[in-house]
């Protein structure tokens, strides 16, 4: 029985297309936030400093979280992951721990639900920084697949 040309090469193609898959599926669970000012009200556009940056890797449904953040005009007073698309602000999805400092580290692991998962991959969840002397938020970035 003689063997056609073609078998080894669509197998050639299969395993190519898979190493494509799983890399694509990989990529698609790292995410960053640029964090910079962000003026929640007209009042506070020259009062806002500060910027960051942080890395979150999903895993399931737990998601890990890594970043820092400096030259905040006062000190952060809380940090959040907000539930709101990319220029619409939103409610607080998972309150974040953050030290009393104008620079410092956001470090966590949370638990998302799958509709908080969901939100995550099509970029409807941010991080919010607020400090003293801007309650409703100094620093905001959105979170999108790190690719």
């Amino acid at each position: 029985m003689k063997q056609s040309k073609s078998v080894p090469s669509l197998l050639f193609i299969l395993i190519v297309a898979l190493v494509n898959v799983a890399s694509l599926a990989q990529s698609s669970n790292s995410f960053r936030a640029r964090l910079s000012p962000m003026p929640v009200t007209p009042q506070t556009v020259s009062t806002i400093t500060g910027e960051g940056e942080v890395f979150l890797t999903l895993s399931g449904n737990t998601l890990s979280i890594q970043g820092s953040f400096s030259g905040m005009s006062s000190v952060a007073t809380s940090a959040h992951i907000h539930n709101g698309p990319p220029a619409q602000p939103g409610p607080v999805a998972h309150r974040l721990e953050v030290g009393s400092t104008t620079a410092g580290e956001l470090s966590g692991e949370l638990e998302l639900t799958d509709q908080q998962v969901e939100a995550l991959h099509n970029n409807e969840l941010y991080i919010q920084i607020h400090s003293e002397t801007n309650p409703p938020g100094e620093l905001r970035g959105w979170i999108f697949a790190n690719n």
